[in-house]
């Protein structure tokens, strides 16, 4: 299975066909999260999904991320079937992709470097863990912050390490939740400047939920979202500049 994953993933287009996800509510009635003929995010791509709170961005990303699964249709990742996935399956594909949320879920006893190693634990790898997330924190901009524990760190920064932490794996596909939710507008768009720089030098496919246009224009395509269904339109292109 792990060779079939890193060959699938090494084309990072995201493919939903006829994808639906409903939630049962208290009073018995049904909501739809999801309402999604079609959508795809090309290989090596920025994609923004655009919408209020509740709007279902959080649903999709998760479908995307096997994190939950669709009552129907099919999840395609670089021509791996989620849905066709068993348990550990689904494991070994989540292994394979990075993930980052509006809230920063780092662990607070713990250092920046050992936040970034986090993912590691119990898993064997073939390089030097330690070497890796401090590369990668340098490439965030906090090399001199690599002890410091989250307290001691702004915003800004724990969401730095967050980024860092989601690409230890060196992901082919990077999933972010309202990243700039929790940060001041200069903050946030320091953010995303950083991603965007990131997704193009690794050439990982990247698909963002976010309320916010300002930070949706900096990716490559915008797709809104409103009420669990996806604009009919494929999406449009944006200038980057």
């Amino acid at each position: 299975m792990g060779a079939h994953t890193d060959r699938s993933m090494a084309e990072g287009t995201v493919v939903l066909e006829d994808v639906t996800k409903r939630y049962r509510l208290g009073d018995g009635s049904w909501l739809t999260a999801i309402d999604c003929p079609n959508f795809v995010a090309e290989s090596g791509s920025s994609t923004a999904l655009v919408g209020p709170s509740g709007s279902g961005k959080s649903t999709l990303l998760h479908l995307v991320g096997a994190i939950d699964k669709p009552d129907r249709g099919r999840i395609t990742v670089g021509g791996l079937d989620l849905t066709a996935l068993n348990r550990r399956q689904l494991a070994d594909y989540r292994s394979t992709i990075g993930f980052v949320f509006q809230q920063y879920h780092l662990l607070p006893a713990m250092s920046a470097l050992d936040n970034v190693m986090a993912p590691l634990v119990g898993r064997k790898v073939s390089y030097d863990r330690k070497q890796r997330a401090l590369e990668l924190l340098t490439s965030v901009g906090l090399a001199d912050r690599a002890h410091a524990v989250p307290s001691q760190m702004s915003g800004g920064q724990q969401q730095r390490v967050a980024i860092a932490r989601a690409l230890i794996n060196n992901p082919r596909l990077l999933l972010a939740d309202e990243p700039t939710g929790n940060l001041d507008a200069t903050t946030a768009a320091g953010i995303i400047e950083l991603l965007r720089g990131l997704q193009a030098e690794r050439g990982m496919t990247m698909i963002v939920g976010t309320h916010d246009e300002a930070i949706a224009k900096r990716c490559d395509t915008v797709v809104p979202i409103e009420q669990g269904a996806l604009d009919a339109d494929p999406g449009r292109r944006l200038s980057s500049g």
